[in-house]
């Protein structure tokens, strides 16, 4: 069924206040921001706000979830483009790396607001997003684990050694400790993290 026009001016100035919130929490703090820095910010109306969000706490929870879901949708997209076992693993974590290089405010946020108790209301919804998300990831590795392409491994370890390292280096980023260009870091680490998951014989050339 197309989008009628009304749906995507309602979707439209919905994600304008997600920007503008997730803007003025990462520029002013989640404590310091009013519902009224979101309004000017986003331009858009108190009716408007309250007609999409009820509270602060709920706005700042979509924040959330909107950003953790457009992280994992493309993930899952890049991954979808790779039918070779290195080239998936490699796409992957230069996407996370590139994710973060393209949306720092989302990534501080993420990293930042996990444990916020205005989350709490939704941690069943975080749980059904993580757990598709592993679930569509695992159904990836299937067949290059049944093929000893790659490693058979329980799954924590599994994705320990996937995103370890790269969550570990934006970390580093994000507060600006890191010296080394994001790119390169990208290259580095795709590299690594295929020698540790790949099985002693693949070289990665088969798909």
């Amino acid at each position: 069924m197309p989008t009628l026009p009304r749906e995507k001016s309602t979707a439209a100035r919905r994600k304008q206040i997600i920007e503008a919130a997730l803007l003025c929490f990462t520029e002013l703090g989640f404590t310091e921001t009013t519902m009224d820095h979101i309004r000017r910010r986003s331009k858009a109306s108190t009716g408007s706000i309250y007609h999409h969000f009820q509270s602060k706490d709920q706005l700042a929870a979509a924040v959330y979830l909107d950003g953790l879901l457009d992280y994992q949708r493309g993930v899952v997209a890049e991954l979808e483009r790779h039918r070779d076992a290195r080239e998936g693993i490699s796409a992957m974590v230069q996407y996370h790396l590139r994710w973060v290089a393209e949306h720092p405010a989302w990534a501080r946020y993420l990293f930042q607001m996990r444990q916020a108790e205005f989350l709490a209301p939704t941690d069943g919804t975080i749980e059904d997003l993580n757990h598709t998300f592993v679930g569509q990831v695992t159904q990836w590795f299937a067949p290059h684990i049944k093929a000893k392409r790659l490693r058979s491994l329980p799954r924590d370890l599994t994705i320990a050694l996937l995103l370890g390292p790269s969550q570990e280096f934006t970390r580093q980023y994000l507060t600006g400790r890191s010296r080394t260009d994001i790119t390169s870091a990208s290259k580095t680490l795709a590299d690594a993290t295929w020698r540790a998951l790949k099985t002693e014989s693949d070289d990665g050339s088969t798909a």
